[in-house]
């Protein structure tokens, strides 16, 4: 038995509160090159490090705005897809993902969105559902909980081996570092799920968002959608 953190630490900070909402996008390992994660990355420190030296009235908006400023330029580059392989591409892959990230719902989470795109995936959902039932005053640790980054263990894992089986390849299948942000509010949550229902559309692949074969919503979201 061990206590939950709530943070963790790789190239990327992950700040993974228990029982929230989570954005998580993750890719394939040659995606994206690693000198230009690097350079992102180096991008997104300077910028922090000027907010903190100079301390503005909105610091913490101003520290999130940079947060999601970094996504924006991390997710375009997934988006051309112009760098490695996109195995995604391959319905059978596809499937054998989506099927990973459903297997789970109910379970460990729930699954509010998914988009999986030629490279790359995004997910949202809700950790809340493991914790709902229990006591207020019951301690959170391995033996009720299963954190986000076990749970990503479990999906990319899994799917990479059977990936790989399909398309007669061996090897690293997912980039090891993922992105993922804590869900704050409903209206954040809402704008993520029509980010990620409008990713297929943004990228010319359909004309409506419903029209995707791996794209989900859950029910109760598609009412906010255009």
């Amino acid at each position: 038995m061990k206590l939950i953190k709530t943070v963790y630490r790789r190239n990327l900070p992950h700040i993974q509160p228990i029982g929230s909402t989570f954005f998580i996008t993750f890719n394939l390992h040659d995606a994206i090159p690693v000198q230009i994660i690097v350079a992102l990355q180096q991008e997104k420190l300077i910028k922090i490090a000027y907010l903190r030296d100079n301390r503005p009235l909105n610091f913490y908006e101003e520290i999130i705005k940079e947060h999601k400023r970094h996504f924006s330029r991390f997710d375009a580059i997934l988006d051309n897809a112009i760098h490695g392989e996109n195995y995604l591409k391959n319905r059978e892959v596809a499937q054998i993902v989506m099927d990973k990230i459903t297997f789970y719902d109910g379970k460990y989470y729930d699954l509010l969105a998914v988009c999986i795109m030629s490279n790359h995936v995004h997910l949202l959902i809700d950790l809340y559902v493991q914790i709902e039932d229990l006591p207020a005053s019951t301690e959170i640790t391995s033996n009720n909980y299963k954190p986000l980054s076990e749970l990503l263990k479990l999906i990319k894992g899994s799917s990479a081996y059977e990936a790989n089986k399909i398309i007669k390849r061996k090897g690293r299948f997912w980039q090891v570092e993922s992105y993922d942000h804590y869900v704050r509010n409903e209206k954040e949550r809402d704008n993520i799920i029509s980010y990620i229902a409008n990713n297929p559309v943004k990228a010319n692949l359909v004309n409506f968002w419903q029209d995707f074969s791996f794209t989900y919503v859950k029910d109760v979201y598609q009412l906010n959608l255009p």
